[in-house]
Protein backbone atom coordinates (compact mmCIF):
# COMPACT_ATOMS: atom_id res chain seq x y z
CA UNK A 1 0.00 0.00 0.00
CA UNK A 2 1.72 3.36 -1.01
CA UNK A 3 1.02 6.34 2.04
CA UNK A 4 -1.15 8.30 -1.07
CA UNK A 5 -4.13 4.73 -0.52
CA UNK A 6 -3.04 4.73 3.89
CA UNK A 7 -5.85 6.56 5.59
CA UNK A 8 -3.52 8.30 7.68
CA UNK A 9 -0.54 8.79 5.21
CA UNK A 10 1.96 11.00 7.85
CA UNK A 11 0.98 9.19 10.87
CA UNK A 12 4.80 8.49 11.51
CA UNK A 13 5.62 11.59 10.68
CA UNK A 14 3.32 12.66 13.47
CA UNK A 15 4.89 10.23 15.73
CA UNK A 16 8.34 11.26 15.23
CA UNK A 17 7.17 14.86 16.03
CA UNK A 18 5.93 14.28 18.88
CA UNK A 19 8.57 11.89 20.00
CA UNK A 20 11.36 14.87 18.76
CA UNK A 21 9.22 17.59 21.20
CA UNK A 22 9.29 15.55 24.10
CA UNK A 23 12.95 14.81 23.96
CA UNK A 24 13.75 18.37 23.03
CA UNK A 25 12.02 19.57 26.89
CA UNK A 26 13.59 17.62 28.42
CA UNK A 27 16.83 17.88 27.19
CA UNK A 28 16.12 21.74 27.74
CA UNK A 29 15.14 22.01 31.60
CA UNK A 30 18.87 21.12 32.30
CA UNK A 31 19.63 23.81 29.88
CA UNK A 32 16.96 26.20 30.92
CA UNK A 33 18.43 25.10 34.76
CA UNK A 34 22.06 26.38 33.82
CA UNK A 35 20.75 29.27 31.98
CA UNK A 36 18.64 30.80 34.86
CA UNK A 37 21.60 29.82 37.16
CA UNK A 38 24.05 31.82 34.75
CA UNK A 39 21.67 34.85 34.37
CA UNK A 40 21.54 34.25 38.20
CA UNK A 41 25.34 34.64 39.02
CA UNK A 42 25.80 37.61 35.73
CA UNK A 43 22.91 40.10 38.34
CA UNK A 44 24.92 38.97 41.21
CA UNK A 45 28.23 40.09 40.13
CA UNK A 46 26.25 43.18 38.48
CA UNK A 47 24.57 44.09 41.51
CA UNK A 48 27.28 43.36 44.41
CA UNK A 49 28.92 46.65 44.01
CA UNK A 50 25.91 48.77 45.18
CA UNK A 51 25.06 46.27 47.46
CA UNK A 52 28.53 46.61 48.77
CA UNK A 53 27.81 50.44 49.08
CA UNK A 54 24.76 50.06 50.76
CA UNK A 55 26.34 47.43 53.47
CA UNK A 56 29.11 50.45 54.03
CA UNK A 57 26.70 52.94 54.26
CA UNK A 58 24.62 50.82 57.25
CA UNK A 59 27.62 50.00 58.65
CA UNK A 60 28.93 53.80 58.98
CA UNK A 61 25.84 55.17 59.82
CA UNK A 62 25.22 55.99 63.75
CA UNK A 63 22.13 53.70 65.09
CA UNK A 64 22.09 51.05 61.89
CA UNK A 65 22.78 48.15 64.58
CA UNK A 66 19.80 47.03 66.48
CA UNK A 67 21.62 46.64 69.99
CA UNK A 68 20.74 44.47 72.98
CA UNK A 69 21.33 45.68 76.16
CA UNK A 70 24.46 43.21 77.73
CA UNK A 71 24.84 41.61 74.09
CA UNK A 72 27.54 41.95 72.03
CA UNK A 73 26.25 42.82 68.40
CA UNK A 74 26.92 40.11 65.85
CA UNK A 75 27.97 41.18 62.48
CA UNK A 76 28.70 39.50 59.50
CA UNK A 77 31.09 41.33 57.52
CA UNK A 78 30.26 43.93 55.25
CA UNK A 79 30.78 41.58 52.03
CA UNK A 80 28.38 38.94 53.59
CA UNK A 81 26.29 41.73 54.06
CA UNK A 82 26.46 42.78 51.00
CA UNK A 83 25.98 39.08 49.20
CA UNK A 84 23.37 38.64 51.37
CA UNK A 85 21.08 41.61 50.43
CA UNK A 86 21.59 41.02 46.61
CA UNK A 87 21.09 37.31 46.78
CA UNK A 88 17.40 38.10 48.60
CA UNK A 89 16.81 40.84 45.98
CA UNK A 90 17.48 38.70 42.94
CA UNK A 91 14.62 36.48 43.21
CA UNK A 92 12.01 39.63 42.05
CA UNK A 93 14.37 39.72 38.90
CA UNK A 94 13.01 36.73 37.81
CA UNK A 95 9.39 37.05 39.09
CA UNK A 96 6.90 38.06 36.27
Amino acid sequence: MSAATTPFPDRHLRVRSTESQAMQRTMSSPSRQHQEALQFRLILAATYPFFLIAALVQRVLPGSAAQRPGMPVARRSIFGEAKAMAVSAIPFAFMG
